[in-house]
């Protein structure tokens, strides 16, 4: 058992989850990392490590954290074709492990969750702010608050300026990475049973999507919003307010009329009612996550990225699976991503076992990894590494958790 946290120890925990969403592109400024979060690890592990509980714990738990780090090595080692950088994601989320197992031990002191999904929150809203800016054409690249897209082709530029990133490379990655910050909301929700705060991160996200104009990122935290209504405020409340969002509905279909902000009902127009290329884009969505899942089998240790592009290009006229945990497959090993797919589900059938924040984050994470390629976004890959490292240390005698 882990002892109580330290006023440094919460505000290290604290400013960890403001990198995970505010993560700067480090790179920008000459550094051999991408991110903020990807150097954090080099401060926080050994940081922890000096804790006498901590170290104890994880030597504990010697033979499961040990294969962990074996099937990662085994991934940096024989992954096939690879090139320059291929490594480093891979080498970011065994770093981001052995960081979560550290978390996970001190998360045993509930005020060590809270600073997280505090630094979270807090982190989304400066995210806020950098996309807010490169909507009104800020350009904030000197600053690492901004991909460069130097060398960017025409396409993919467009892309960019039609699904505005801010921090990340376009808003298919920001919508998910914001959406994963509902786990944090949620979390603090349960905490605290304070309905405003998850209300406030939702209207964080609708102001966001004029400018992502992402759609997938909605879905889980619409449900969850749904459920929090329903017993924060009653069944007759929520339908009252399902009536009136039926009624604006209606509205809009018989007039073309909603009173919204124009961006927000042209964005609403754009990806729900006008969007003739849904069924092909579930068509090629498929046929991607198929093909990537076949080079996942056929190189059981990774493939390199470049290969992996070329290769799924000419089976399916794409080059990303489409997938986050198919990608986490053909990026770090078939392995890792049964290690993710087993830890994941034993927190969903036993949540009372690995605690409300892991399971908040394994309910907003996975079905956005079904989506998209995420498993190569720092937030997805801490995600990832929290459930590896929660499946790891837990034990059958782990005292169960209870559920307000």
């Amino acid at each position: 058992m882990a002892g109580s946290l330290t006023p440094t120890d919460k505000l290290v925990i604290f400013g960890l989850g403001v990198a995970l969403q505010f993560d700067i592109l480090t790179s920008t400024f000459g550094l051999p990392f991408q991110r903020l979060s990807d150097l954090l690890p080099f401060l926080t592990i050994p940081y922890f490590l000096f804790r006498h509980d901590v170290l104890t714990a994880m030597l504990g738990r010697m033979l499961p954290i040990g294969l962990l780090v074996v099937i990662l090595t085994a991934s940096l080692v024989f992954k096939a074709d690879k090139e320059q950088g291929d490594v480093y994601l891979t080498l970011v989320l065994l770093l981001y492990v052995v960081q979560a197992i550290q978390l996970v031990i001190l998360f045993k002191d509930p005020s060590g969750p809270d600073c997280l999904a505090a630094g979270i929150l807090l982190g989304l809203v400066g995210s806020l702010g950098a996309l807010a800016a490169a909507s009104a054409g800020i350009d904030l690249t000197a600053y690492g608050l901004a991909v460069p897209t130097d060398g960017v082709d025409a396409e993919l530029l467009l892309f960019m300026q039609d699904k505005l990133g801010g921090l990340w490379a376009g808003g298919n990655e920001t919508g998910h990475v914001f959406a994963l910050a509902g786990a944090a909301a949620m979390y603090l929700w349960f905490r605290t049973g304070r309905t405003a705060i998850y209300l406030l991160y939702v209207l964080g996200l609708l102001v966001s999507f004029p400018m992502t104009n992402n759609r997938a990122g909605l879905v889980v935290p619409a449900i969850f919003l749904v459920l929090i209504l329903r017993r924060s405020f009653g069944a007759y409340h929520l339908l009252a307010a399902a009536a009136a969002v039926c009624a604006l509905v209606m509205v809009f279909a018989a007039t073309g009329y909603t009173p919204l902000p124009e961006k927000f009902q042209s964005a609403i127009e754009k990806r729900f009612v006008s969007d003739g290329n849904t069924e092909a884009n579930v068509g090629e969505r498929l046929d991607s996550t198929l093909g990537g899942l076949r080079l996942a089998l056929t190189h059981p240790f990774g493939l390199g990225a470049v290969a992996t592009q070329n290769q799924l290009r000419a089976m399916t006229g794409l080059g990303t699976p489409h997938n986050g945990i198919v990608s986490l497959a053909v990026q770090s090993g078939v392995f890792v991503a049964l290690a993710f797919l087993v830890g994941a589900c034993r927190i969903v059938l036993t949540p009372g076992r690995f605690g409300p924040f892991a399971h908040y984050t394994v309910l907003f994470m996975v079905p956005s990894l079904m989506f998209e390629e995420l498993s190569i976004n720092q937030v997805f890959l801490f995600g990832i590494a929290f459930v590896l490292a929660a499946s790891a240390l837990s034990r059958p005698d782990d005292p169960v958790i209870a559920r307000s």
